[in-house]
């Protein structure tokens, strides 16, 4: 009886750490709990007293309490499989998972203003993901009135039908296989270290033999479905959740891929558009026509602000100072050069592997989306990586994924914590989906791969990194392709466009091109680094968004906002934060255009909190093809 005991007991805590490990790789796309200081504990919360395998899809909003202790709701809805064939004779659902931060005052309440619905980018992020480790700071931040609402977009995560191109989560095929799909593309024309030999990294040549291959599998194993995994069946969801809501327009706020999937919805409902937040914009044109090649203008400002923000925080606040930007850039330079040469091995407690060119370019470029949540720690990582004991540790724990351990023989396949990690593991394989059946077929032949890669090479010498995105695509199966544009109209009301100064995947420019193609609409510039407002604290931004949902009211052409701290500093003291700060500069002359004196439901104070706490939490939602 004991060894029976001892043996469920093991078995039991078995499960459980499975479950951790997958959700923690696969939900948020690569990142690993000491990417972010905010570490998720989805995956604790969900075998402990809730699971969605439990909760039956209906067409109506059917609210379950989930995720305790958080005050949190879930549902899932079901929506016609294919909304543009709906008939008797295509009866097909999908059902779409969704979670709400219920707003304090009820529906019932005067000061109830309804549900802002959120995009956190990808495409396919999470939206679960979002407002179940997000949700306080973003009702914080928007203010009382509203319910914070996001949902997994079909084909991801815990909506369904799912796009599985591997027959299963926990056979190892995936892992396997993903390993060896992205990173550094070495060898372009514009090729950075071509004169230091060592490590080679992948070709572009194995990398449009992997997509080849891959797109086969997803064929075969998903093909019924791809065809209805598209941007556009997803706008016609959050039509069909505003709706469920027993609301005729929608309030949203969409990050990144957001953007594409908010400026869509407006084309093809124009007159659907309460309040529309379009943040880190994205040029819908260049994504519809699967370029991906026009992302990276401001990635080298991002890094120049790297270099320059800490060393104007000096030594005592950066580790990876030195005595100019230009002398900081050189050191990391020395650390390229010298992990091409001479590459880590690296043991941690959690993990093993060897710390190449690889892990460093990609980790590097993915602290440049969430400058207050890594780059101090990005700092100390690369002062003990160039120190003269070449320390890999703190950087391998950035940027590398804990070591896969095929252990899915052991969980009966009964098991309802296996259920949940089946029916509720975020795959890239919904990713490419989206992204590959969104965009125009690209050719399939060798010779064009290589000639896209040369041009984006010549374009940015990041283009070693972002390759990946458009080249995963190749032969990619012919389905039938949803919207694809213009996009642009006049809207019911008027869209409000962000961009950061210097954002590594959205250039402001991009805000800029798409107000063009929405009349009426405005841009607000931040002036920050990184991907997305919510990746800088900035209390001027947040008080102009939460004014817009509240009132709709845009802000004066040219509006400029500040941040309130570095990302090498602590928070700022309350009383030293004063209402200049938070100003808005429009033509060089300061205005303010911050919270005002009647605004009942956030102080100033409540603000700042709120900003900094969510910036030092913003995750790099869109790396999954990273």
């Amino acid at each position: 009886m004991p060894d029976k005991w001892i043996l469920k007991r093991l078995q039991a805590l078995f499960t459980f750490a499975l479950l951790v490990f997958v959700i923690s790789i696969v939900l948020w796309s690569g990142s690993t709990d000491t990417d972010f200081e905010s570490s998720s504990t989805f995956s604790n919360a969900t075998t402990q007293d809730f699971y969605w395998v439990d909760v039956e899809p209906t067409h109506e909003l059917i609210w379950h309490q989930c995720y305790a202790p958080l005050q949190r709701e879930c549902a899932r809805l079901l929506v016609p499989l294919n909304h543009l064939n709906q008939s008797s004779d295509n009866p097909s659902h999908a059902a779409i998972a969704i979670i709400r931060k219920p707003s304090p005052y009820g529906p019932s309440h005067p000061r109830y203003r309804g549900p802002i619905l959120l995009n956190p980018g990808g495409p396919g992020g999470s939206g679960v993901g979002l407002v179940y480790e997000l949700g306080d700071l973003l009702s914080e931040a928007l203010g009382p009135e509203f319910d914070i609402v996001s949902f997994d977009p079909r084909g991801v995560g815990f909506s369904t039908p799912k796009v599985d191109f591997f027959g299963g989560v926990l056979n190892g095929e995936r892992e396997f296989w993903g390993s060896l799909a992205f990173g550094v593309i070495r060898g372009g024309p514009n090729e950075k270290f071509p004169e230091v030999e060592g490590e080679k990294g992948k070709s572009v040549e194995a990398t449009w033999a992997h997509a080849l291959v891959r797109n086969k599998l997803a064929l075969e194993n998903a093909g019924e479905w791809l065809g209805n995994v598209n941007t556009e069946q997803t706008a016609y969801d959050m039509l069909s959740i505003v709706k469920a809501h027993g609301r005729e327009k929608l309030m949203y706020w969409g990050f990144s891929y957001g953007t594409v999937l908010g400026s869509t919805f407006a084309a093809l409902f124009p007159d659907k558009v309460e309040r529309l937040v379009l943040d880190g914009v994205v040029d819908a044109e260049n994504y519809y026509a699967t370029l991906w090649s026009n992302n990276l203008l401001d990635t080298p400002k991002t890094l120049n602000r790297f270099f320059e923000m800490c060393h104007t925080a000096g030594p005592s606040s950066c580790a990876f100072w030195a005595p100019s930007p230009s002398l900081i850039s050189a050191n990391l330079t020395r650390i390229y050069k010298d992990i091409i040469t001479n590459p880590i091995p690296v043991r941690t407690p959690t993990s093993y592997g060897v710390l190449d060119y690889n892990h460093v370019r990609t980790g590097i470029f993915r602290a440049l989306y969430a400058p207050w949540a890594t780059w101090s720690r990005l700092a100390q990582a690369l002062a003990n990586l160039g120190g003269p004991d070449r320390d890999a540790t703190l950087m391998w724990n950035l940027t590398g994924l804990p070591t896969f351990r095929c252990t899915s023989c052991s969980i009966p396949c009964g098991n309802k914590d296996r259920r949940e990690v089946e029916f509720g593991a975020t795959l890239e394989d919904g990713l490419t989906a989206i992204a590959c059946s969104d965009g125009l077929d690209i050719p399939a032949d060798l010779a064009s791969a290589k000639k896209y890669f040369d041009d984006l090479s010549q374009k940015s010498e990041w283009a070693e990194t972002w390759a990946n995105i458009g080249l995963s695509c190749t032969g990619w199966p012919k389905v039938k392709k949803g919207f694809q544009g213009p996009v642009e109209g006049k809207t019911s009301h008027p869209i409000l466009f962000i961009g950061n100064t210097a954002d590594p995947v959205t250039p402001l420019a991009h805000a800029r091109t798409m107000s063009k193609r929405f009349p009426g609409s405005r841009v607000l510039t931040q002036l920050s680094p990184g991907h997305c407002s919510a990746s800088g604290p900035s209390i001027c931004t947040q008080a102009i968004i939460r004014k817009y949902f509240l009132s709709g009211q845009l802000p004066p052409e040219g509006v400029k906002c500040p941040v309130i701290s570095s990302p090498f500093s602590d928070p700022p003291p309350h009383d030293s934060i004063e209402r200049t700060k938070a100003a808005a500069v429009a033509d060089g002359d300061e205005a303010v255009f911050g919270l005002s004196s009647e605004d009942e439901d956030v102080s100033e104070q409540k603000m700042r909190d709120a900003v900094d706490k969510l910036s030092r939490a913003w995750k790099p939602f869109n790396k999954a093809f990273l």
